[in-house]
């Protein structure tokens, strides 16, 4: 059961705490996953240089057993990339449903929150990205119709989800480029360092 059907087909009704609940869960599992994906393409690139080194040593036998490995990371980097792809549709359709929920409660229709639950019982988006090729295309499209249904405005919301700790993290990757065009390679290389560092700090501290 997709994490849609558990949210809204079960008999107590659907809260705003239990969106926050899920929308923090998802955003931790989506968090891993793309932790993961720097660590498969960290092994990517050491399994291609000792690729190159046995090729260039004659050293067949290494190389057959590293082909091997290419293949299996490969795989194991292209289902990496679709649940990373899947939590971050859910993470995006949880935060519009909460936002849209708060904004029913908040003006009173009790019968259009009823109506959006309803709607997205019958939306199928849990199937959505159940195939093997998700379509990003026809789950966004599912969301929007969702709550264009229920009459919730949907074009304005981009700027209203901005996040403090992306523009932040924007305005250093900003800094790191502003550096480098300006030839302070030592500086770039500094802040761009720290920033690593931060950051890998926060995984830590979220794990």
């Amino acid at each position: 059961m997709g994490i849609f059907d558990q949210l809204f087909r079960r008999q107590k009704p659907v809260t705003t705490r239990d969106l926050k609940v899920a929308l923090m869960g998802v955003k931790r599992d989506r968090r891993r996953k793309l932790m993961e994906l720097r660590k498969l393409a960290s092994r990517r690139g050491d399994l291609f240089e000792r690729m190159k080194r046995a090729r260039r040593d004659g050293n067949s036998p290494e190389v057959d057993v590293l082909w091997e490995e290419l293949k299996q990371l490969r795989v194991d980097t292209a289902y990496a990339k679709r649940e990373a792809k899947v939590l971050s549709l859910e993470s995006i359709a949880l935060t519009r449903y909460l936002k849209g929920l708060e904004r029913l409660e908040k003006a009173g229709e009790p019968q259009k929150i009823q109506s959006l639950i309803e709607k997205i019982r019958a939306s199928g988006l849990d199937e959505k990205l159940r195939g093997h090729e998700v379509d990003e295309m026809a789950f966004m499209d599912a969301l929007n119709a969702t709550l264009e249904e229920v009459g919730l405005e949907i074009e304005n919301w981009e700027a209203e989800e901005e996040d403090p700790e992306k523009a932040k993290f924007l305005e250093e990757i900003d800094a790191i480029n502003m550096a480098e065009q300006a030839g302070k390679l030592d500086e770039a290389l500094a802040k761009e360092q720290a920033l690593q560092n931060k950051l890998e700090e926060e995984t830590e501290k979220e794990s």
